[in-house]
């Protein structure tokens, strides 16, 4: 199912700001550490993570992705983020240069913040990884990633040693561990993972690939009233209740992610509809999707 691939790896809330003095810089919210933990992050990174993330607007949030990284240069997830979305646009050029940037700009962050430098270096190496085994397929592409995929995992272990505790870290190792089908050490790395609406999603995927489903439907109905009315969320839950049987029940979530089609990748739109037509038919409910709206 591709409710979650490879490339949308981590995920921001909100934007909640505060000045500290007119001659200091404005200042958003780290949406996954608080107190002496939280890292200072600006509004133009804030609204973009939360475009991409939580309201899941992927096709409106370049823009946003863009001011961004002109007001926060040093912030790789800004290139990580800009390379998944040239990843969805199919411009392998683009992906491949922005996966750099990804890991330079990240290894100049170990500098001033070990955890996060080392685990958004792990990042770019896993983007690096993925662009040769795109352009040159599996059989010759995997060998010659393997190398990248071993400086992967060797700049997460650094990232541990600094605080394995750390919601962002424990995030992206939850992802990272749910692609490796290691679901049940995914799930308690969910757990402690930040922020909420991230934490329920992945439990919630954990939980389904489990087959745990009604553990599964708690968890994204968390993560549905934790979030910004992000589409995939209500797709997720009607794959969730497809997958117990319940196709009837999960068509009217079909449309509901369907209608928000403008702002998701055409691609997971016609994923989406697929899996719609098919459940529909199954429960005797054709003729009924709605047109989705154009991505632009």
């Amino acid at each position: 199912m591709r409710s979650d691939k490879f490339g949308r790896g981590a995920k921001l809330a909100g934007i909640l700001c505060w000045v500290w003095g007119s001659a200091l810089p404005v200042w958003a919210q780290d949406p996954f550490r608080s107190g002496a933990n939280a890292r200072p992050i600006s509004p133009e990174v804030a609204a973009a993570f939360e475009e991409f993330f939580c309201a899941g607007r992927y096709t409106q949030s370049r823009e946003k992705l863009e001011i961004a990284k002109k007001a926060s240069p040093d912030e790789p997830m800004v290139y990580a983020l800009l390379a998944a979305l040239a990843y969805q646009e199919g411009d392998l050029d683009a992906f491949a240069q922005l996966a750099t940037q990804t890991r330079q700009v990240a290894a100049e962050l170990k500098k001033t913040d070990p955890l996060r430098g080392n685990l958004y270096e792990g990042v770019g190496y896993g983007l690096e990884a993925a662009n040769t085994v795109v352009r040159e397929g599996v059989v010759i592409g995997l060998p010659k990633a393997l190398p990248t995929l071993n400086q992967l995992f060797a700049s997460i272990r650094a990232a541990q040693a600094v605080d394995s505790s750390d919601p962002e870290l424990n995030l992206l190792n939850g992802y990272m561990d749910l692609l490796l089908t290691y679901r049940e050490k995914a799930l308690n790395q969910f757990r402690l993972a930040a922020p909420d609406y991230l934490s329920y999603r992945g439990q919630a995927l954990a939980y389904r690939d489990m087959k745990r489903f009604d553990e599964a439907l708690e968890a994204v109905e968390r993560a549905i009233a934790a979030s910004c009315n992000n589409p995939e969320l209500y797709y997720l839950k009607a794959q969730i209740l497809v997958a117990k049987g319940q196709d009837r029940e999960a068509v009217p979530l079909f449309d509901q992610a369907l209608q928000a089609a403008a702002q998701l990748p055409e691609a997971l739109v016609e994923q989406i509809q697929m899996e719609r037509d098919r459940a529909a038919q199954r429960s005797g409910l054709t003729g009924q999707l709605p047109t989705p709206t154009p991505s632009p």
